[in-house]
């Protein structure tokens, strides 16, 4: 097992011989504000998203069923023009197992607010990797590596590269396209800046803190809580001067918005020094959240 034999001093498994998918996706297509003649469609589209992400082969490792990289995508349709031409937002959150618990922490979460794809009911989701068959479909494949480029980046430190590389080539190839370019979205918060920040030498301490919040902090809580959470703070701390060089990046801003309710649960059982320690810091560095940050306090 390639994902995990990075900690295989940490984890102890036994290998089963599967060969499964590594993504166990979850998809709800949506559309509350229009009034539809074929409501069915929605739902086609939804099963076909899910099968399409969950039958195919993303990766050369073996997966066991509970090393699946469980993943979430929420469409919101805001528009349909000729039952076939689609644009939407889209909400998507990829989540992995936390060593000794039950839990999964949410390692990616994204909002896209850009969408736009032409799907016609029941046709096939066909993808070529190094080429744009669909739009739809290079659209997925972007998120599924997005998702798995994180997910191997919290096991191993920039473990994700090859992952983001290959959504860095999709990107490539829908240039020009609607929600591919620089200016499109809101903001910053769009696909390109996206994908240019993850394999941006200049932003390489947001993709390690990837590593160091999950396998040096989050990982070890079950064994001891007090230790792991100074790594925790430890790790946040390791963005302050990517802070002072770029205060607005995005790969800091989807951390944080990622990370942030997890970040409250993780602090509220600590001592009230190490609260107030915490919370002067990512007032600091994530302004956008302070007044949530202010519930560790509860």
């Amino acid at each position: 097992m390639k994902r995990f034999g990075l900690i295989i001093c940490v984890f102890t498994f036994l290998v089963s011989k599967v060969n499964a998918q590594e993504i166990k996706a979850n998809v709800q297509v949506i559309a509350p504000s229009l009034q539809l003649t074929n409501k069915q469609i929605l739902t086609t589209l939804q099963n076909s998203i899910q099968q399409f992400i969950n039958t195919r082969k993303w990766t050369d490792d073996v997966f066991e069923a509970r090393e699946k990289i469980e993943m979430s995508l929420f469409f919101e349709v805001k528009k349909l023009n000729n039952a076939s031409d689609f644009v939407a937002t889209l909400q998507v959150q990829s989540t992995r197992p936390v060593f000794g618990s039950n839990y999964k922490s949410t390692v990616f979460s994204f909002n896209d607010e850009d969408i736009a794809f032409v799907y016609r009911e029941f046709e096939p989701l066909d993808y070529q990797e190094n080429q744009n068959v669909n739009d739809l479909t290079s659209l997925l494949a972007f998120y599924v590596y997005m998702a798995l480029g994180y997910d191997y980046d919290s096991f191993g430190e920039l473990g994700g590269t090859p992952f983001y590389q290959k959504a860095q080539n999709i990107g490539g190839l829908m240039q020009g396209k609607p929600g591919w370019n620089q200016g499109d979205g809101k903001g910053q918060r769009n696909r390109f800046n996206l994908i240019d920040g993850v394999n941006n030498n200049r932003f390489l301490a947001a993709r390690k803190l990837t590593y160091l919040y999950h396998r040096k902090g989050i990982d070890r809580m079950a064994e001891n809580t007090d230790l792991a959470r100074a790594e925790i703070t430890s790790s946040i701390k390791s963005l302050e001067e990517l802070f002072t060089l770029s205060p607005n990046n995005l790969m800091s801003r989807v951390f944080f918005s990622t990370k942030w309710p997890e970040i409250v649960e993780i602090y509220k059982p600590a001592p009230v020094t190490e609260k107030n320690n915490i919370l002067e810091l990512l007032r600091k560095m994530d302004s956008q959240n302070s007044n949530r940050y202010e519930k560790i306090k509860a």
